[in-house]
């Protein structure tokens, strides 16, 4: 029998987030973003999308330390090898695949997007390796790293204002409300991180405006699926987005509800966070082509 990869990645996914508790609030994906993204050591690029969350939880379940993953052959390909019993991390691939056009004289060409899955292992299950690419790395929070957040979100030209005690994106007026600084204290977590991962995540809904991804289900406050479906885009993206500043993602006090519904949606759709990971993906590929153009 065929393995349902669908099933198998949400599964995993249902069974991290049923581990969150939700008496203490914190961001479900909040470990992971602490970890490095996972990276090719042949290509030198990273994993996107839903392979990033996949990736990332397979490390913090293995306890790997490395963030490079590579299949048998591209670990060939570097003069190493695969550790006798390792087991390998399956992640996904969508391929265009032409349609078989029956009836001849068709101008153009029909495609569609077929799911193939790959298997990976982690450096640390590999001999005969000495990782190559190096990553800057340093202390989560820094001056310089929430500098750099700050020229990036003004970079995307979006409306903020620091006038509500609520944090919230409004599609009508076009604009990111956040509570003042000031209301962030240091409790347990990093004010300045705490701030930084809520406006992330209003800044992935604000991709979604009419002017830019135009998602139809941004603003849907009365349809639950809806609703649960961009948050869940937002809380990605904020995830993306904050381990690629190299900050820690912390909780907001409606994280129990938002987790509630995701768990949810996920029992009763296989390919809702396939769905979700690549809508976050395409808003935060959005905001760093938007840092490009400076």
């Amino acid at each position: 029998m065929k393995a349902d990869i669908y099933q198998e990645v949400t599964n995993s996914i249902i069974e991290a987030l049923e581990k969150v508790s939700l008496e203490d609030y914190n961001a479900p994906f909040a470990r992971l973003t602490a970890e490095l993204s996972p990276i090719n050591p042949v290509t030198e690029k990273d994993y996107h999308g839903i392979n990033t969350l996949i990736l990332w939880l397979q490390q913090q379940a293995s306890g790997f330390k490395s963030n490079e993953w590579g299949t048998f052959k591209q670990w060939k390909q570097k003069g190493a090898n695969v550790k006798k019993g390792e087991k390998s991390s399956m992640i996904i691939f969508y391929k265009r695949v032409e349609k078989k056009d029956e009836i001849k004289g068709s101008e153009e060409p029909e495609f569609y997007n077929c799911l193939k899955s790959y298997r990976v292992f982690n450096a640390d299950q590999i001999e005969g390796y000495e990782p190559t690419i190096t990553r800057e790395t340093g202390d989560f929070g820094t001056v310089e790293r929430i500098a750099e957040i700050e020229k990036f979100v003004t970079h995307t030209g979006a409306v903020i204002k620091e006038d509500q005690n609520r944090a919230s994106f409004s599609p009508v007026a076009d604009e990111i409300n956040m509570p003042p600084k000031d209301l962030f204290f240091d409790n347990g977590q990093s004010a300045t991180e705490n701030y930084y991962a809520v406006l992330l995540h209003e800044l992935t809904h604000w991709t979604g405006g009419k002017s830019r991804l135009d998602r139809e289900q941004v603003g849907h406050n009365t349809d639950e699926k809806k609703y649960a479906f961009e948050e869940l885009i937002a809380e990605l993206g904020s995830a993306f987005l904050c381990s690629h500043f190299r900050i820690k993602q912390h909780g907001r006090d409606d994280h129990a509800t938002y987790i509630k519904s995701w768990l949810q949606a996920l029992k009763n759709d296989k390919k809702f966070i396939f769905k979700a990971a690549s809508q976050a993906q395409k808003a935060t590929d959005f905001l760093h082509g938007l840092n490009q153009d400076q």
